[in-house]
């Protein structure tokens, strides 16, 4: 019985194939470079196994070595890893089988199968292990663009108009786009590989191809074509997500930038060639393009921020960029990636154009500090004025014979003066309560509720009170809650009417806050001004309320992170609430 030689090149099968093949002895021979084996082709050799990269070429050169010898030879391409090019090589040269080396492939099973069924013409079992060791779809054309064979496994399959064995004898023009058609005549014409993309209606639904069309032996062509319609839906959502980004970007006036310090490679958005006032078509921009917009007063810090943020340091400064001469301010932001050795890798930032939010903040500044020297002057001329007022209707007082002309006029002088004061102190405290941050504290509001009413009660003792106040309950608000709760006490004292005067102060605690509720009998506040108070009507020149006690309190309260209401009592009167967020400080006993 007559052995099997084979010539091992550089792909090491000798311990796949063992010794004997059906039963026929197994001699190896094995070569490790392509001018090896070119050497050794000869009529002794009944089967070329080769691996697809060698040191001198490739396992494909190889095949074609053979074919101009031995045409009928069969000759085997192993592979590392699955290559759609290279198969589709091999394929055109006229490869027996290609097989990606893999615990799941039999290796010798499949050289013996080249062996046994070893033709010039390629059999049903080598199209079926072709068809099985490259799973995309493939088709052999001839010079007329009739497909002679369509090779699918199971999956792929699902992908063609029709069943691959019913596609041979058919045109390719009449299966498929006109772009792979046009592609696969010039392919025949030239000699030229080509690739194209083609989307086809199939059982599975429109799906798309990548197909790259080879010339082969004997005036034919190969196409081989690989599904990408995952991958174009994935192109499709990126460009939406970037499309979205891009539109952001430009609502927010927010540009993002990247960094590639060893390939010194500087990217930008859209936005920032926008912010910058740079068109892409100046060439693509550099740390210089960068410093060079930057304003000349802030490049020297804006250069020691970047210094110090490739040491380490966070990236975050504004500054001043001119553009086409006008003066910019943008807000840059960037994290840094370092190396093993601490030297800067690449970096990724925004620029946000806050040229808005500066001269906003200006103008206000501006405005502020109107406001301030205006209720400085007006407090302090409030308070002489008013004090000479209340000199002279003394002297009025005096001077006057009350038995002979009536004094109420002196009255009225005396009480609007003392009333001008009076709001010349809340001035005062709204100056406090405004221009301060709030500083949150734990305040005991039952023995400040407790201090309040008492006091108010020893002044108005015409007054009912009723208090349900617990012996200890704590809020988290500012010190200047006491100004609030005496404005709200105050009011429903001074707004009380009738024979029967009665004011209601009662507090409650939750898990999360502090409420307290002072009730009068009073005629109510009007429903404008509660409406204003409480946010539900816009302040204008002809609407607006008459006092600041109550603003004051809402500020206060607002200052303190709590919240502010006014509504009608049930049986008529006023019902004032604030809630407070509550803040645990030991252990509080109720009463």
């Amino acid at each position: 019985m007559n052995g099997i030689r084979v010539l091992d090149v550089g792909a090491g099968v000798a311990a796949d194939l063992g010794e004997r093949i059906d039963g026929r002895p197994v001699d190896t021979v094995a070569v490790s470079t392509l001018s090896a084996a070119v050497d050794r082709i000869d009529a002794d050799v009944d089967c070329v196994v080769t691996a697809h990269d060698l040191p001198d070429g490739d396992g494909v050169a190889v095949l074609r070595a053979v074919r101009e010898r031995l045409p009928a030879l069969p000759v085997v391409i192993v592979a590392e890893s699955g290559s759609e090019a290279a198969a589709s090589d091999a394929i055109a040269a006229g490869v027996t089988d290609y097989v990606p080396r893999s615990a799941d492939v039999d290796l010798g099973a499949r050289v013996a199968a080249a062996v046994r069924d070893a033709t010039d013409v390629p059999s049903a079992a080598r199209l079926d292990a072709l068809r099985d060791a490259f799973p995309d779809l493939g088709f052999v054309v001839d010079a007329d663009g009739r497909i002679l064979e369509a090779l699918a496994g199971p999956q792929s399959a699902t992908h063609l108009p029709d069943a691959p064995a019913a596609l041979s004898g058919r045109c390719v023009d009449g299966v498929f786009p006109a772009t792979l058609a046009a592609a696969t005549r010039g392919v025949l014409e030239t000699g030229t590989e080509r690739t194209v993309e083609y989307d086809l209606a199939a059982p599975s639904g429109t799906e798309w191809f990548e197909a790259r069309v080879a010339p082969a032996d004997g005036n034919l062509a190969v196409i081989v074509s690989r599904r990408i319609t995952d991958r174009k839906r994935e192109h499709r959502d990126l460009r939406r997500q970037q499309s979205h980004l891009s539109q952001a970007q430009k609502v927010a006036r927010i540009g993002s930038w990247y960094r590639n310090f060893s390939s010194m490679e500087l990217w930008w958005s859209e936005m920032v060639y926008d912010i910058f006032g740079r068109s892409r078509d100046a060439g693509p921009p550099t740390h210089e393009t960068f410093l060079s917009a930057v304003h000349p007063d802030d490049r020297e810090d804006v250069t020691d921020r970047w210094q110090a943020a490739l040491d380490g340091e966070p990236y975050d400064v504004e500054h001043r960029i001119l553009v086409d001469g006008e003066t910019r301010w943008v807000r840059e932001r960037a994290d840094f990636s370092f190396g093993d050795e601490g030297d800067p890798v690449e970096a990724i930032g925004v620029v946000h154009d806050i040229t808005d939010r500066k001269e906003y903040e200006r103008r206000l500044e501006t405005t502020n500090e109107r406001l301030d020297v205006l209720h400085r002057v007006a407090r302090h001329d409030i308070r002489n004025r008013m004090n000479v007022v209340l000199g002279c209707a003394a002297e009025l007082r005096r001077a006057l014979d009350p038995d002979r002309i009536p004094l109420r006029m002196v009255d009225r002088i005396e009480t609007a003066a003392e009333e001008l004061l009076g709001i010349g102190r809340q001035l005062r405290d709204a100056d406090g309560v405004v221009a301060n941050d709030p500083d949150r504290r734990p305040v005991d509001v039952a023995a400040l509720v407790d201090e309040l009413v008492a006091e108010f009660a020893a002044d108005a003792p015409d007054v009912a009170w009723y208090t349900a106040v617990p012996d200890s309950l704590t809020a988290r608000a500012t010190p200047t809650l006491v100004v609030a709760l005496a404005n709200v006490i105050e009011n429903a004292v001074d707004h009380n009417e009738g024979p029967r005067q009665r004011v209601a102060v009662v507090t409650e605690r939750d898990a999360e806050q502090v409420e307290i509720r002072v009730v009068d009998d009073g005629p109510g506040i009007p429903v404008v001004e509660r409406e204003l108070l409480v946010g539900d009507r816009e302040r204008t020149q002809t609407v607006h309320s008459s006092g600041l006690g109550l603003w004051l309190t809402r500020w206060i309260v607002g200052n303190a992170g709590g919240s502010f209401d006014i509504h009608e009592g049930r049986n008529g009167g006023t019902v004032v609430v604030v809630d407070l967020p509550r803040a645990v400080v030991g252990s509080q006993r109720h009463g």
